[in-house]
């Protein structure tokens, strides 16, 4: 074990008797010694209770004769930062949280890892580096929480979000919204809706990194406890038998844990940390491979925002395994999960307890899947949307341009009553390098839904958008205009046709005046010129190619 030339012998007396000060003992350095990797911290929800989950884990860790390693890494927390500067510096954080790992594991030479992980930055980052190590690793999501309920009704994220533009059209009271904040969430874990975390909670499950069950249990509970124990445990065979994430990471694996994504209506996210997960997996996953899945995969949950069930509702439902088997014959049966058994064994043994949550694929809510890659002459190399959250008037339409330079001036125009019905609102300078960081617009598309303008109106971005995001919002449209896209150059009174069915965004401008207008084009300033922020600008990849640093 690596562990051991780490700090056993007499010439390792000094690296003993440096953890000794922190009450280990000779014994503990004869076993296996485990990293377990938190993210823990007090003031974000999805993270509260993670210091239980961590104990939980040490637990079964130590039954199974391992000796546990805890140490914490961080989480940028999304809804915390919705609309400002601080947004910029969620997305970066990801591959932070994978070299973070890098680093710890490496350096203290551990021979396994238990990897605790809650928010939808955290737990691909930790997946990255798992793939990356290549040492045998386990996952376990921190977890939603069941949603809260005020004057009779769930309150999920959105609804927070949605209510304050109601408010500023006078529709509800500055009461009523207080109300709903303070009800939002009755207990600590992730929002109970398809944000973004939640959905890596249900991929990673997918892709076979979490015991199976896991990926939606409620947050705190005893069942994610007594999942927490099996985990530990777990870490401790799977060492034995040497099963590492290079033979669970497979290009068929991938392609289970997107389709179960779609299936249940996950977060336009997800293509971005697939396709950056896939890399650090030696896989090519592209927006063409995610289109083609998507043509292919039935949505069979309709998860809130854009349907009634939460993530708990899916997890009394039968969860991931129920939904791998209603999937059937699209599941690649023969890839292994760190629980030893095959997905196809794991979608076997599933249950079904709710099939009006989980439809069978004979009666799909939808015949594809909930995120589409359009493709046209406003996005040449894509752009994504998630179809289950658009009105189906929506799905076809003509709109003028509204051009605004950040997701600031959106939001104010939108809450200012100065958006009229028939507007594609395109908001760029948003994209990973232009950002940078990449933000989520759920800040912009929240003003749409509260204004009223839903059924009429259009977003579309170069930024990211929110698993919470709900209505017609199209983002990571590539080229993005930081790279030279023809967003860069949209006017005001531009027609932009969306057309969902045939997976099309066009701008109605002619080439010849696309060419002129970047002839006499200045790009903006840089709008980071220092810290990590510029470094990021300077070095990190296309939203297509997952918005990752260079290796």
């Amino acid at each position: 074990m690596r562990s051991r030339k780490q700090y056993t012998g007499v010439e390792r007396s000094l690296q003993r008797a440096w953890a000794k000060g922190a009450g280990l003992i000779d014994e503990e350095f004869e076993q296996p010694m485990i990293a377990v990797v938190n993210t823990y911290q007090d003031f974000s929800p999805e993270n509260f209770h993670l210091r239980q989950v961590a104990d939980a884990v040490k637990a079964g860790i130590r039954m199974a004769g391992g000796t546990p390693c805890e140490f914490n890494t961080f989480h940028v927390t999304d809804s915390e930062t919705f609309a400002s500067v601080g947004m910029r510096y969620v997305l970066p954080s990801r591959d932070v949280v994978a070299d973070m790992i890098e680093l710890m594991v490496e350096g203290h030479r551990f021979d396994a890892m238990v990897l605790i992980g809650s928010g939808d930055k955290v737990m691909p980052g930790m997946m990255m580096a798992a793939s990356r190590l290549d040492l045998p690793a386990i996952l376990i999501y921190g977890g939603p929480t069941p949603a809260g309920v005020y004057d009779g009704k769930k309150v999920f994220l959105e609804t927070v979000y949605d209510a304050v533009g109601e408010h500023i059209r006078g529709k509800i009271s500055r009461e009523y919204l207080k109300g709903l904040e303070d009800h939002h969430f009755p207990f600590s874990g992730a929002c109970d809706t398809a944000t973004s975390g939640n959905t890596a909670g249900i991929y990673t499950e997918a892709l076979g990194l979490a015991l199976p069950g896991s990926g939606t249990l409620p947050a705190g509970g005893n069942f994610q406890l007594r999942a927490a124990k099996y985990t530990g445990m777990r870490i401790m065979d799977l060492l034995a038998k040497d099963i590492r994430p290079s033979r669970i990471l497979t290009r068929q694996a991938f392609e289970n844990a997107m389709r179960v994504g779609m299936a249940v209506g996950g977060s336009t996210n997800m293509v971005l940390h697939i396709i950056a997960m896939a890399k650090e997996a030696g896989i090519d996953i592209t927006f063409d491979t995610w289109d083609a899945l998507s043509r292919t995969t039935p949505t069979l949950v309709k998860l809130a925002p854009s349907g009634p069930w939460g993530v708990t509702d899916l997890n009394d439902a039968g969860g991931v395994p129920a939904v791998m088997k209603a999937l059937g014959k699209r599941i690649h049966k023969d890839c292994l999960s760190v629980s030893g058994q095959t997905a196809g064994e794991i979608a076997d043994r599933a249950v079904n307890r709710n099939g009006q949550c989980i439809h069978p694929d004979t009666d799909p809510v939808e015949p594809e899947g909930a995120i589409f890659i359009l493709k046209g002459s406003l996005a040449p190399g894509g752009a994504v949307v998630k179809a289950s959250g658009v009105a189906k008037g929506m799905w076809h339409a003509r709109l003028k341009a509204r051009v605004f330079e950040d997701e600031e001036a959106a939001i104010d125009a939108v809450r200012g009553g100065d958006i009229e019905r028939g507007t594609c609102i395109v908001i760029r300078n948003e994209g990973p390098k232009g950002g940078p960081g990449m933000r989520e617009m759920l800040g912009a598309t929240s003003a749409v839904m509260g204004a009223g303008l839903g059924d009429s109106c259009a977003l579309v971005t170069d930024g990211r958008f929110s698993g919470a995001t709900h209505g017609p919002a199209i983002g990571y449209v590539t080229p993005e205009a930081a790279r030279g896209g023809p967003i860069a150059v949209v006017q005001d009174g531009d027609e932009i046709v969306i057309d969902l069915d045939n997976r099309k965004l066009d701008l109605l401008v002619a080439p010849e005046e696309i060419e002129r207008r970047f002839a006499r084009y200045e790009p903006p300033a840089p709008r980071a010129t220092r810290g990590y922020l510029k470094f990021d600008a300077d070095h990190v990849a296309p939203a297509s190619e997952g918005a990752v640093m260079p290796r």
